[in-house]
């Protein structure tokens, strides 16, 4: 969850955009903060909105909890307000108790328009940096999953509107933009392009080298040969690389409707090879429905062997009118509980013994706010000093305590 913005002077109409959930939503958000504020709106905290609108996640039951807490909160902070709630969370419930307006996802740029314009106004950057929306919804058909039915099927941006947002966030300054979708590499399918995201960052790559680009998250199991040679090799795509894995276990892996585990090893070894430096991090879901603890102990020892540097770890969440809500027996909570933290804790030291091997390297890296900074490798830096959120450039790592690298800028 990202809460932004800050307060403005008196007399001005004021929102506040609260993110929810996964990178697409920033990239969402991003575009509707920018033009609020180009119709004369002023991004302000919370606190002081006269509209806060709320980009809705609803991936897991602790994402719903996560909304009604907002929703509280909002309430108990600034009674006046008006809340909007926006995306998926609306797909899947139709309504938002204590919201005074939910949209849904194929219609949550109304909300610039329902506000309406208050005048003319220039966008501020709303985040550090750039989030750059290519594809939309989902084909495939995992069992445990909701988005397909909150996002609809996959859909492409052409390159006239991938241009045209770029030249946005160029004329906002940043240096940095990630790549988002739902599923990026089918990017261009519904076109016909077998190799659509690769024709894609090559374009990026020709037409605007001076951006560096991150990669949100990539399956692999639509991985190509070709696509994985150009990420290790291309100097404009960033070295973190994030797998869409979700588990180890061949008999869960099937139950997930994701296949097998066919290659994953060999994958992740090839990508630490290329690209020595890079973060390389993966989705688990821990606790599926009839997960034993072999089929764990199958998971834990994949991720502990193999050469990741950082995991999200997300315990199984059963979704309404998915198939994986219907798989019986389903794990108790309490070892569930147990096994998600049995493998967050793995990814810490494996995300601190990644980071140590850092310490007297440097690293180039993406500002995000006073004193912290994001590197190429997906490492989190602290720095002293005041520099502008969003300027990319060179740190020497001088030492690593827990979360943070501690560098200093070489400017």
């Amino acid at each position: 969850m990202r809460n932004t913005g800050k307060n403005s002077g008196p007399g001005s109409k004021k929102f506040s955009l609260i993110n929810q959930g996964c990178r697409l939503n920033a990239a969402e958000s991003q575009k509707i903060a920018e033009e609020l504020q180009k119709r004369g709106w002023v991004l302000s905290s919370p606190q002081q909105a006269l509209w806060v609108i709320v980009n809705t996640c609803t991936v897991t039951h602790r994402a719903d909890a996560d909304l009604r807490k907002i929703i509280r909160r909002v309430k108990r902070e600034n009674p006046g307000a008006k809340i909007a709630a926006i995306g998926c969370y609306v797909d899947h419930y139709g309504k938002v108790e204590g919201a005074d307006l939910a949209l849904p996802n194929h219609r949550k740029t109304e909300i610039i328009n329902l506000l309406g314009a208050e005048g003319k106004g220039k966008p501020v950057r709303w985040k550090s940096r750039g989030f750059l929306k290519v594809q939309e919804g989902c084909d495939l058909a995992c069992t445990y999953c909701i988005i397909p039915r909150v996002r609809g099927p996959s859909r492409s941006l052409p390159w006239s509107l991938i241009e045209r947002r770029i030249e946005e966030f160029l004329s906002l300054g940043y240096q940095e933009v990630v790549i988002t979708g739902i599923h990026l590499e089918s990017y261009g399918r519904e076109w016909g392009e077998r190799e659509g995201l690769l024709h894609l960052l090559r374009l990026l790559e020709k037409f605007y080298p001076q951006i560096k680009f991150r990669i949100s998250s990539l399956d692999p199991r639509f991985l190509s040969s070709r696509l994985l040679d150009y990420i290790l090799n291309s100097p404009h795509i960033m070295p973190t690389f994030h797998l869409s894995l979700q588990h180890y276990s061949p008999r869960i892996l099937k139950l997930m409707g994701r296949g097998s585990n066919r290659g994953f090893a060999r994958l992740v070894d090839k990508i630490r090879k290329g690209r020595p430096e890079a973060g390389l991090g993966a989705d688990f879901i821990v606790g599926f429905p009839s997960e034993t603890d072999e089929d764990f102990l199958l998971l834990y020892r994949f991720a502990e062997k193999a050469p990741l540097s950082y995991f999200h770890v997300f315990t199984f969440s059963p979704r309404e009118r998915t198939r994986a809500a219907e798989i019986r027996p389903r794990v108790p909570e309490r070892i569930s509980k147990k096994r998600s933290a049995l493998l967050r804790e793995l990814g810490r030291r494996k995300t601190g013994e990644f980071a140590r091997s850092m310490v007297g390297k440097t690293l180039q890296a993406t500002v995000i706010k006073e004193g912290e900074a994001l590197s190429e490798n997906y490492l989190r830096i602290k720095f002293e000093g005041k520099l502008p959120p969003g300027k990319r450039l060179p740190f020497k790592i001088e030492d690593f305590a827990a979360p943070w690298l501690l560098g200093k800028p070489l400017v």
